[in-house]
């Protein structure tokens, strides 16, 4: 019988794979934004990382974007135009 060809794979070296395949975007924070940002994810139940944090803000603010279907109009007033004058409903 014919000995079978053991496959072995190395590991490879190098960094692991992130997130996928997504455009890297740079960020500077300021100070202030950063505290507030550190301050949100010491709230967060489970560990969050900045990047992480900021994705998930990001998720949330383009949900909310896409229901609000922006400023609205002023409502017109129904009923008599008014001139100017005050009816005193004692008359």
């Amino acid at each position: 019988m014919a000995k079978s060809i053991r496959v072995i794979t190395k590991e490879r070296r190098g960094r692991p794979v992130t997130t996928g395949k997504g455009t890297l975007v740079g960020v500077r924070l300021q100070p202030s934004h950063l505290k507030a940002l550190d301050a949100w994810i010491a709230r967060q139940r489970a560990p969050v990382t900045r990047p992480e944090a900021i994705r998930a803000m990001m998720e949330t603010i383009l949900h909310i974007l896409s229901k609000d279907p922006g400023e609205k109009p002023p409502k017109k007033a129904k009923g008599r135009p008014t001139t100017g004058t005050v009816l005193d409903p004692r008359d």
